[in-house]
């Protein structure tokens, strides 16, 4: 498929040059990446250390200062890499948050829904893999669908319209009992797909069709950044709190300290551990405290989701709302030295 993907590029796509276009700036991507790797592995160790532990509170302290720095070279840079100027333009920024906040829902989904299906449901990979695909039918579906709605209605109703669906989907999903089998599961799977496609598509057309043509390429960057920032961040915070709440659920009585502490990390690790000792309660409370820590979290996306479609509805411009050009300055310099 990579082979494929990279002819088709040398192939198919035009070569395009900006005579403004920036060096790769070595370390800004340094701060960048270390300070979101600092971030995540904060908050990924919290729950099982404790949010006072010295090592976590290092890593979200240093988190702070290298992302502080981060933004602050970007902002001095002529031609920055993250460029965070276009933030001021109102539609990018919330067309580009109502995308990340999505993302940051979707992958918090696909972190949960697996293990459910795989350790809880007892399906194999195969299987669960395959009945992971109602949440991409309902992205085709939505795919085909939202640019007439779009056309008719305007993002600003799209977008909230969609967040609002995701929540609903999450909202059914947090009502999973444990004796519940995958039908209940593929319908709000599907939910969630279609939710998604009316959300993220729009969103991510219009924050880059807010931006003036030569802005593009950098808005595009930024967008992805994000995109992909808030994804890491949801499968760290949500799985975090899946975490927290499996650990808090699940009966270890009668097991010695290791093999309890092992147990508590998670359902896999329960199960590998009720195999070994034949204990068919740990196996049950396990599963019994996968669902509630799934629904727990389902319950915080859906909560998400519609604050998010909340501040979109509000703070979004609409169709007739014009905006003022973000200037490219360092493609000015170049205009006026030529």
């Amino acid at each position: 498929m990579v082979a494929l993907g990279i002819t088709a590029c040398a192939v198919l796509l035009r070569e395009s040059r900006d005579p403004a276009a920036p060096r790769i700036d070595a370390l800004s991507a340094a701060l960048n990446c270390l300070g979101l790797g600092a971030l995540v592995y904060g908050i990924i160790k919290a729950p099982d250390d404790g949010w006072s532990d010295p090592v976590v509170l290092l890593a979200l302290f240093a988190a702070v200062v290298l992302l502080t720095g981060l933004v602050l070279r970007e902002r001095r840079a002529t031609r920055p890499m993250l460029d965070l100027l276009l933030l001021r333009q109102r539609g990018f920024l919330w067309n580009s948050a109502a995308a990340t906040l999505a993302i940051f829902v979707m992958m918090g989904l696909m972190f949960l829904v697996p293990s459910y299906l795989q350790v809880v449901l007892g399906y194999d990979a195969l299987g669960t893999g395959v009945r992971m695909l109602p949440m991409m039918g309902g992205l085709l579906v939505a795919s085909r669908i939202t640019e007439p709605l779009t056309r008719r209605f305007g993002p600003r109703l799209v977008i909230p319209g969609g967040l609002l669906v995701l929540a609903g989907a999450a909202l059914l999903g947090s009502r999973t009992a444990i004796g519940d089998g995958y039908g209940g599961t593929a319908l709000w799977l599907g939910v969630t797909g279609l939710g998604l496609g009316f959300a993220m598509i729009p969103a991510m057309d219009a924050a880059l069709g807010a931006l003036p043509k030569q802005r593009v390429g950098s808005g595009s960057g930024l967008l992805m950044t994000l995109r992909q920032t808030g994804g890491a961040i949801g499968v760290a915070l949500l799985g975090s709190l899946l975490a927290a709440s499996f650990g808090g659920q699940l009966d270890t009585a009668g097991l010695p300290g290791t093999a309890a502490a092992y147990a508590r990390r998670t359902v896999g690790a329960a199960h590998a551990v009720a195999a070994r000792t034949g204990d068919r309660a740990l196996a049950a409370s396990a599963n019994s405290a996968y669902v509630h820590g799934m629904d727990v979290v389902l319950l915080v996306c859906a909560v998400t989701a519609i604050c998010a479609a909340l501040l979109v509805a509000a703070f979004l411009p609409g169709q007739d709302e014009a905006e003022a050009p973000v200037r490219d300055v360092a493609a000015e310099s170049v205009d006026a030295r030529q």
